[in-house]
């Protein structure tokens, strides 16, 4: 029987695209550039890792980042949470979850800077948990990340069902025990029929 279930963060509690952000912001050559050198670069993996930090990074890519966008690229390296609003859906889905007995989870793929951020994520208030990557030098979908979410909160993965936008996250999942459903598809009424098709009250 599932008793609590874990979100992901980007993608499914917030907007974390970053395709879509810097081609909103940037011509396509510059957004190409910050895709190429941070966004879509091992660093960006290594910052939610905790083992690089955002100064670290910027003088790293200082001779690849255009000079006129360069201030601009480093304010968003530090601090990416206002490019991804909250999904506002979510809020009233866990909500409903929570109201109905489930113990409620995050396992993100974060830098530290995430315990800055909580207050502009308004779902996050219903949470009975997080565990983020950068504390534990770990990232989804590695199995020692998932062991460490259940030995943290005493969670048996068997009675736990996963919530991640990415299919791998998901395999490192059921690899490590614990059953989900990847929601790259964004649509909750999926997610909902995929949930109570396990038993979940939704």
């Amino acid at each position: 029987m599932i008793k609590n279930i874990i979100f992901d963060m980007g993608g499914v509690l917030i907007d974390y695209n970053p395709e879509k952000t810097l081609y909103s912001l940037f011509d396509r050559e510059t957004a190409d550039i910050l895709l190429r050198e941070i966004f879509r670069n091992p660093v960006w993996s290594d910052k939610d890792r905790g083992i690089i930090f955002p100064d670290e990074i910027m003088e790293q890519k200082k001779n690849t980042i255009p000079p006129e966008i360069f201030e601009k690229t480093s304010e968003m390296v530090h601090n990416f949470y206002p490019y991804m609003p909250p999904f506002e859906k979510m809020y009233d889905f866990i909500k409903g979850l929570k109201e109905n007995g489930y113990g409620i989870y995050l396992l993100s793929n974060a830098s530290g800077d995430f315990y800055e951020r909580i207050d502009g994520i308004p779902a996050l208030s219903l949470f009975d948990g997080y565990l983020i990557s950068a504390d534990y030098k770990l990232l989804k979908p590695e199995k020692e990340i998932y062991l460490a979410l259940y030995e943290k909160f005493s969670l048996n993965p068997e009675e736990c069902y996963f919530i991640d936008d990415v299919q791998a996250n998901i395999d490192g999942a059921k690899n490590a025990g614990m059953d989900g459903h990847c929601y790259y598809h964004g649509d909750l009424e999926i997610l909902k029929k995929a949930m109570a098709e396990k038993g979940i009250k939704v």
